[in-house]
């Protein structure tokens, strides 16, 4: 499930733009497309998010959905296999299910954590420019809702 771990933190932040911006209805239909396995590179849930004149979604204080990323992130979801699909989709229908104040990246997080067995995720909070809030880690380290990754030693 490190692959899901990995997919999950990548895709919240859109995740989340996504649901305040076009309403959960829109993640409702994707969660059981990515159940039924109908979430495919190039014809997946975040390039449809765009639509057909694929104008870029975001920008301000959401992360930018263009039609690169999108393809990107629809390539990642195609890579999870049918248990992690399974536990990515009960994830979303718990975080919609709950409440609208926690429909954030962290929050959507915080409902996949159970699926993640030996994944912690944590959200701490640091004040400052270019602060991090960050004990020891293992693994790979997501700071904000960018596309890299720095490796944790």
């Amino acid at each position: 499930m490190s692959e899901l771990a990995t997919v999950s933190a990548e895709i919240a932040p859109y995740l989340a733009m996504a649901a305040s911006s076009l309403g959960t209805s829109v993640l409702v239909a994707a969660q059981q497309r990515i159940t039924e396995r109908t979430v495919d590179a190039g014809e997946g849930f975040f390039r449809r998010l765009l639509g057909r004149e694929a104008d870029p979604i975001g920008g301000g204080t959401e992360p930018v959905l263009d039609v690169d990323r999108a393809t990107a992130l629809d390539g990642s979801l195609a890579r999870l296999d049918d248990a992690e699909r399974r536990a990515l989709a009960e994830a979303v229908a718990a975080w919609l299910s709950g409440p609208v104040t926690a429909r954030d990246a962290a929050g959507f997080l915080s409902h996949l954590a159970p699926h993640l067995s030996g994944t912690t995720i944590n959200s701490p909070t640091a004040y400052g420019d270019h602060s991090a809030a960050i004990g020891v880690v293992n693994g790979t380290v997501h700071l904000g809702g960018g596309t890299d990754t720095e490796a944790a030693s």
